[in-house]
Formats: C-alpha cells, sequence, structure tokens
C-alpha cells in the first residue's frame, strides 16, 4: 500500500471527481450512475445517486457550487 501524502492543497486547489456506472443491479429509485466529488484540502466526500449520466454535468456544477462556499 502506498504512503500517505504530506502535500497541502489549498481549498478548492484539488478536486477529485468520479462517474461510476452504470450499476448492473439498479438501487431502490432506479438509480444506476454514482457520483463521487472529493475536495482533497479537507477530504470531504460528497456522494450522489444518479439515474442517467447526462444529469452528471449539472450535479458537478451544483456539487462545486456548495464546495466553494
Amino acid at each position: 500500500m502506498p504512503g500517505t501524502s504530506e502535500t497541502k492543497y489549498s481549498k478548492m486547489k484539488l478536486v477529485v471527481i468520479d462517474l461510476i456506472g452504470p450499476i448492473l443491479v439498479p438501487t431502490w429509485n432506479d438509480y444506476v450512475y454514482a457520483l463521487v466529488v472529493v475536495k482533497v484540502s479537507y477530504q470531504y466526500p460528497v456522494r450522489c445517486l444518479l439515474k442517467s449520466k447526462e444529469k452528471a454535468g449539472d450535479t458537478v456544477r451544483d456539487v462545486i457550487a456548495i464546495l466553494e462556499y
């Protein structure tokens, strides 16, 4: 397992985004994608379930706006 990075990032300097899916077995409300956004400076993850890949752009924009505040 690699070591832990000691690099310090200022607020919103590094954000990691991952879109996972489609998931083979939909969730209870037919969600088949998972969006994970991590603000590295605070190691704060935001997770969202999506019904379609087309909603990912709007969701990322909303999450980034919230994280910048």
